[in-house]
């Protein structure tokens, strides 16, 4: 009987042991680590009292009753441009004319903007309305206060959290150390980008899918070289991965044809712990032990190699960085076209996501080969149809992870499929 994808991700996630390393990273290498530890506000955000925009620092008291038909005419004291600080405390009957990010000097209570003002002479203006105490104001620490706990640890550097750890003096950052996985790619056929293609040959695509598919989930790839069908061959490529990197993952030769011998390589090097799960695209999946360092073994058709990459590996990874968030979102989301296609096994399907009267919908790929590398172009889901259901019709609603919202657009504005 094959497994569940449930059961098979419990029994790989839970073989695994987080062992999360802490290493130090200059900010700019750090985008998409895991924090490796929480930070506190070193200094109050924003550091000093500002203006938010251009206009002229006043107290709002003496301008109270100005209009447009009655203005207060205020003398101009100085000028403060942005890092510029003024220490001169605002004398009564005058303003400050302030740039945006200014400090705003002592005594000043409140900006009016200039578009609320006009000149009233070579030193003076004219204030046309009324402001409030505060307007326009920001206030020192009204972000961050010194001391308190901004970003916790285990928090993914985002590009806001970038600007977050930089606004608060860090040019180094402690992070999680990504765990190395090692790619192994196995079979006569592969070429690798570059190399001459001889008949009966194809290119080694998965190996450079997945690279990149592990360095987007947090993971640092390694490169081994490709092996042929040779059995020797393959159980030295995964004896040197073993040593080396805290995951294995192959793609190819764990299925049942004579010169399958990534399975048997498993079980010579360690133990295995579960071959074929019960989904399509990706039946035979292999997971396993070798010399003491967990591997997944995919399948070598480039559709399924990604699509057990996400359900499997993706999961592993998080997990290894100690991330227990690790579980892409699932939701349910209307067809906008009929799906007719029923499987035995529970059935991955790529989607897209449209915008349907402004909500969004699922647009499944009409090629759904495990060979069709182009159904996986402006992917935005697999759309998760349970085995041995359908066919399905438009409006029907059917779960689906979502992989990104990189490509959604309103119906009728997407490239076709």
């Amino acid at each position: 009987m094959l497994l569940s994808v449930e059961d098979a991700q419990a029994m790989i996630l839970n073989a695994l042991a987080p062992r999360p390393r802490v290493v130090m990273r200059p900010l700019t290498e750090a985008y998409g680590c895991l924090l490796g530890q929480d930070v506190a506000a070193r200094d109050d955000i924003p550091p000093f009292t500002n203006t938010s925009m251009d206009g002229y620092a006043v107290r709002a008291d003496e301008v109270s009753a100005a209009r447009a038909d009655h203005p207060v005419v205020l003398t101009v004291q100085d000028t403060i441009r942005a890092g510029h600080w003024v220490s001169s405390p605002l004398r009564p009957g005058h303003c400050f004319k302030i740039m945006t990010g200014a400090p705003v000097p002592e005594t000043a209570d409140a900006v009016v903007p200039v578009e609320w003002t006009r000149p009233a002479g070579a030193e003076s203006v004219a204030i046309l309305q009324a402001v409030a105490p505060g307007q326009n104001l920001r206030y020192r620490g009204e972000d961050m206060c010194q001391g308190s706990l901004v970003l916790s640890k285990g928090t993914r550097i985002t590009a806001p959290v970038a600007g977050m750890l930089a606004t608060l003096g860090w040019a180094e950052v402690a992070v999680v150390a990504p765990p190395k996985v090692a790619i192994l790619s196995t079979g006569d056929e592969l070429r690798e980008p570059g190399e001459a293609l001889p008949p009966g040959t194809i290119r080694n695509s998965n190996a450079y899918a997945l690279y990149a598919a592990i360095k987007e989930a947090g993971g640092e790839p390694v490169l081994f070289p490709k092996a042929p069908d040779d059995p020797e061959v393959i159980r030295q490529r995964f004896a040197d991965a073993a040593q080396s990197c805290d995951l294995i993952v192959s793609s190819g030769g764990v299925s049942v044809g004579d010169f399958d011998f990534v399975k048997g390589v498993i079980e010579s090097l360690g133990t295995l712990t579960l071959w074929r799960v019960n989904l399509k695209p990706g039946k035979p999946l292999a997971f396993g032990q070798v010399l003491g360092t967990p591997v997944v073994g995919l399948p070598g058709n480039p559709v399924s190699a990604l699509v057990t990459f996400e359900l499997f590996v993706r999961p592993a990874i998080r997990t290894l960085l100690g991330d227990p968030h690790w579980a892409r979102p699932v939701v349910r989301l209307p067809l906008v076209q009929n799906f007719s296609i029923v499987e035995e096994r529970r059935h991955y399907v790529r989607a897209r996501l449209v915008l349907k009267d402004g909500r969004l919908a699922l647009w499944p790929h009409g090629n759904q080969g495990s060979h069709v590398q182009t159904s996986w172009q402006d992917v935005d889901a697999l759309m998760v149809v349970p085995e041995g259901t359908g066919p399905y019709q438009q409006g029907d609603e059917l779960e689906a992870m979502l992989l990104s919202l990189d490509h959604v657009r309103p119906l009728g504005h997407e490239m076709p499929i």
